[in-house]
């Protein structure tokens, strides 16, 4: 069975004792991408479960099963999606121009959520790679998610506002970022192994947050931040999908749906595990 991971320090952390075989994954390839990329992989077969971009499912609920329990998923701020510019207020982007990256589809989505929510008018101008210092020659406001967020943040560049902070702040729910998202002709045709899978992550998930100290310390050296840096970002993160994260990820495809960037409010189609094991 192919595993998608991301790219991202915050679903290392989760997959970090598999990665160091303090969980045994045998039978398990893993595919290592950014969460829009690991959906197209999805949707072609490439991978038969990844944590890719909510939106992403939304937009082809047909085609996969959530993998109940897990999300990437925040109470508000996290320090990891967040609006660079010199500019002090998110209004001033009223007729000015935002640049994103290809990195993330849900953040992408939220930003264009929450602009039309305030009523700002900003063109989003599409950038390929997360260099914040091209974005900013080319628009008066850059988004960034993830590690690169977390490292300009590190760095001292001027933040506009935290995305997450903005929605909690206009819904007074919690943001959904990413779930785990299974393959449809997966979950029918090998359920014993999916269910096998969501077994070592929950296992993965509690052995990580037994050692957050130990993993935040690697993690941060990767990154070049310091550990106490990477621990509040981990912190601030909910790895669950209860049902307050259900009641977010509900709204937000919700006001995706009111406007325009879904088509239709999705069905949330959750796998049935398979006599789990921890």
């Amino acid at each position: 069975m192919k595993i998608g991971q991301t790219r991202f320090k915050n679903t290392d952390f989760i997959y970090y004792p598999i990665n160091k075989g303090m969980v045994s994954a045998d039978g398990m390839e893993y595919v290592r991408a950014h969460p829009p990329a690991l959906g197209k992989m999805l949707k072609a077969g490439e991978v038969d479960i990844a944590p890719t971009s909510s939106i992403i499912y939304a937009k082809n609920f047909n085609d996969f099963y959530i993998l109940p329990d897990f999300s990437v998923s925040a109470h508000g701020k996290t320090g990891s999606i967040l609006l660079f510019s010199e500019m002090s207020n998110l209004e001033d982007l009223e007729g000015k121009t935002v640049a994103v990256p290809g990195t993330s589809a849900s953040s992408l989505a939220l930003l264009e959520i929450i602009l039309k929510m305030k009523g700002i008018n900003a063109d989003i101008l599409h950038h390929e790679k997360p260099d914040l210092d091209a974005m900013l020659e080319k628009a008066d406001a850059a988004l960034l998610i993830g590690d690169h967020a977390l490292k300009a943040s590190y760095d001292g560049r001027r933040i506009l506002c935290d995305l997450g902070e903005e929605w909690k702040g206009l819904t007074g729910h919690m943001m959904v970022y990413a779930l785990w998202v299974i393959r449809k002709e997966v979950a029918e045709k090998r359920p014993e192994e999916v269910s096998m899978f969501y077994d070592l992550l929950v296992l993965s998930r509690r052995l990580a947050k037994e050692e957050i100290d130990t993993i935040s310390v690697q993690l941060a050296k990767d990154l070049g931040v310091a550990p106490e840096f990477m621990k509040a970002h981990l912190e601030t993160l909910d790895y669950s999908l209860g049902s307050d994260v259900v009641r977010g990820l509900e709204e937000y495809f919700a006001k995706a749906y009111e406007f325009g960037i879904l088509e239709r409010i999705p069905e949330l189609n959750f796998f049935e595990v398979q006599n789990a094991g921890y």
